[in-house]
């Protein structure tokens, strides 16, 4: 095989060489290989059985918000009257929604689906 390099290339090439022959790489020993896969295993397998559990929590979260403006869209004119007549019952029934709201929103954000 015939060395088509420069001098200065071929002091490099060799340097290069020499620092490759004498570096060999640590690999991981089998033990901690074969912990680290189990590891993994477990955590894709604790996935896909939360999978069914974090879709259930973001249909709850939908039907609820579906409910919610369901009732207020069929009570709406209800709703202004009360709003109009400055009745009470209408800010612990707006605390309640707010609430609820953010109970539906940790849920789903504490659970987030997963693709």
């Amino acid at each position: 095989m015939t060395n088509n390099l420069e001098p200065d290339d071929l002091a490099l090439d060799n340097a290069l060489k020499n620092l490759a022959e004498g570096h060999r790489p640590e690999l991981p020993s089998p033990g901690l290989i074969w912990f680290r896969a189990q590891v993994v295993r477990r955590f894709r397998h604790k996935k896909r059985i939360e999978q069914p559990v974090v879709v259930m929590c973001g249909l709850v979260a939908l039907a609820s918000v579906m409910f919610l403006v369901n009732f207020v869209a069929e009570n709406w004119s209800a709703i202004q009257d009360a709003w109009k007549q400055g009745s009470w019952f209408l800010l612990p029934t707006l605390f309640v929604t707010i609430t609820a709201f953010a109970a539906f929103w940790a849920l789903v954000r504490k659970f987030p689906a997963r693709r």
